[in-house]
């Protein structure tokens, strides 16, 4: 019915799909990874985008740039991809747990896991998670599950670290001003 004639021969052969954002072989732009991505600058927890450079001396060079306008963080796409593709994935913690890097204890005795939510007015606690993701993946990262705030392990750890440090800062100055007779 309906007349006319359609051909219904089915090709096998394998079609070569590079992605329009990224240039990669294996999915399309609509699926790429790179399109956005977390920014990887400590303390940041903002989204990069993929760009092609208008600047004369790359024009039409890839890059991620952080969105968010306090931070502006800058990659090449290629830089990003040698980190991935071509390496394989970083162990960063040998022995102990591969959550915060601690040699005393192991992931299912992390202090980390199940700490409240830094978020003032929210009661969740949040979660140690290794991301899965392809452009971050091994990395471990904390989340609420109630408010969804986001933070890279590595950025919680330095946050801690640089807290104790103003609080020895703090311990020695009061032991020095103690010894010269110094009062506040």
């Amino acid at each position: 019915m309906g007349g006319g004639s359609c051909s219904t021969e089915v090709t096998t052969e394998e079609t070569k799909v590079d992605c329009q954002m990224c240039g990669l072989d294996g999915h399309t732009g609509i699926e790429c990874p790179w399109v956005y991505t977390r920014c990887r600058k400590p303390g940041c927890n903002g989204s990069r985008k993929l760009l092609r450079s208008t600047q004369p001396n790359s024009v039409g060079r890839r890059f991620l740039t952080c969105q968010k306008s306090t931070c502006k963080q800058f990659q090449w796409l290629e830089e990003a991809l040698s980190l991935v593709v071509f390496s394989p994935p970083q162990s960063y913690y040998v022995d102990g747990c591969f959550g915060c890097g601690d040699t005393n204890h192991w992931i299912n005795a992390c202090p980390w896991r199940n700490t409240p939510c830094s978020v003032s007015n929210c009661d969740g606690c949040r979660k140690l998670s290794i991301s899965g993701t392809l452009h971050n993946y091994g990395i471990p990262y904390l989340k609420c599950p109630k408010c969804n705030t986001f933070e890279w392990m590595s950025d919680v750890l330095a946050a801690s670290k640089s807290s104790e440090v103003e609080l020895n800062l703090d311990e020695v100055c009061k032991f020095v001003m103690k010894k010269l007779n110094i009062k506040n």
